[in-house]
């Protein structure tokens, strides 16, 4: 066995009496303690927030959408766009190329406003039908259902959020006035609340509100294959500005070889949703300087602690000298002892940060106020490969700091350690 290692296991970790334990050796394991609590903390509830914000942009927006085509030379921007199957047989190698989950739809959008006796409230329509990837309102609904809307009898139906039904004082199976500004003229319709859904993110709920994508697109004289947009959705977050890149550069291939007559802009969730994932890309500095404050924290608790150590046992270090033992070898002694102390820290705080993360994801017994947090209450994403990785960075962090203090054995000297009180 290592001859260092073989020492540091048979030293206590402990004061001069034996019945108590070293002040410097709690103040140690309680600094580890606090720094993995909060740095594990700190990654899981950020991940969270990205992870939870990130879906609710992605769930209101499409990931990358091909709007409408323009004219430069007149700088007229069509009303529609049609997915025809020129347009289609561009779009889907580039989205599709491997035969992915992608999926590729006319969006239609129409802004609205719908009033009873009472009040009035302003919306945007957004078309849905059961071809769409509608698990996003699936998840946020919390009363009713989205209607079948392959059924003539729920076209009139519409999905609205909790803060329009309490604006309006709306309930599951009411009916109320709607009013739709197309074309320069309103269209009055009555629609009956099929669902109401509350997603917490006030800013989208205010305005959004969903209906038949074909009875939208009748109110707009819009044939089934067209729309205000072409939406895609159903990919890879880490794919979609390449895909965006490439697409649009696949469409503008199709222009020169004249393939396609008109050149349409490919916008996607990253620059519509902008404002909310820059924000979230904030936080990532905010993470780099609390784990860099807490590395700071343990590792000035773990040096004082190895000075106490050295300076507790000067005659033992004085009688493994005499002994022939190198300072390398003492050095390694009061590491291997130290880092004792640093892996007792890090088993308490991941005890306690783990179990806090497991209990907030599963109860949300921290609540946070959704009109400032766009959530309402702290999120969790438990990511136990980054766990792992900081405990195992945590380790290495923590023997190279204590490299250069450890040289303070090489300082003592055999003949004045038995002089040493």
């Amino acid at each position: 066995m290592n001859f260092s290692l073989f020492i540091a296991q048979r030293l206590q970790l402990k004061g001069t009496k034996r019945d108590t334990s070293s002040s410097s050796t709690i103040i140690a394991v309680t600094g580890v303690a606090i720094a993995i609590v909060v740095m594990v903390i700190t990654l899981t509830v950020v991940s969270g927030f990205k992870k939870q914000i990130q879906e609710k942009v992605m769930g209101f927006n499409a990931q990358i959408t091909i709007n409408p085509a323009i004219d430069y030379s007149t700088g007229i921007t069509d009303q529609s766009i049609t997915l025809d199957k020129t347009l289609y047989d561009i779009i889907e190698p580039v989205i599709n190329p491997d035969s992915s989950n992608a999926i590729i739809s006319i969006g239609v959008t129409q802004p609205g406003m719908l009033k009873n006796d009472k009040n009035f409230v302003g919306a945007i329509f957004k078309g849905i039908n059961n071809n769409h990837d509608n698990s996003f309102i699936e998840q946020n609904i919390i009363s009713g259902a989205i209607p079948d809307y392959n059924n003539d009898s729920c076209k009139n139906k519409i999905i609205i959020s909790t803060l329009t039904a309490n604006a309006l004082n709306l309930e599951i199976g009411d009916n109320i006035n709607t009013y739709f500004f197309t074309h320069g003229n309103i269209k009055p319709r009555k629609f009956e609340i099929a669902g109401i859904y509350n997603s917490g993110f006030g800013e989208y709920d205010k305005v959004t509100a969903y209906a038949s994508t074909t009875t939208l697109q009748r109110l707009s004289l819009l044939d089934s294959l067209s729309g205000n947009s072409i939406d895609i959705s159903g990919l890879d977050n880490k794919g979609i500005i390449t895909k965006s890149k490439l697409l649009q550069s696949a469409i503008n291939q199709a222009v020169y070889t004249q393939k396609l007559n008109k050149l349409y802009n490919i916008d996607n969730v990253m620059h519509t949703g902008a404002i909310y994932l820059n924000w979230l890309d904030l936080l990532d500095t905010n993470v780099v300087v609390i784990l860099i404050l807490m590395s700071c924290v343990a590792g000035f608790t773990l040096v004082s602690c190895l000075f106490i150590l050295i300076l507790e046992r000067v005659k033992t270090i004085g009688l493994l000298k005499s002994i022939g033992a190198t300072n390398s070898q003492i050095r390694n002694i009061f590491i291997y002892m130290t880092q004792r102390l640093v892996l007792r820290g890090m088993a308490i705080g991941n005890l306690l940060s783990i179990s806090f993360v497991i209990i907030q994801n599963r109860f949300h017994i921290i609540p946070l106020d959704p009109e400032a947090y766009y959530l309402s209450y702290v999120p969790i994403d438990i990511n136990w490969w980054h766990i792992a990785i900081l405990n195992i960075v945590v380790i290495i962090v923590s023997i190279l700091i204590l490299i250069l203090p450890s040289h303070l054995v090489s300082t003592i000297s055999p003949s004045q350690t038995m002089r040493y009180e």
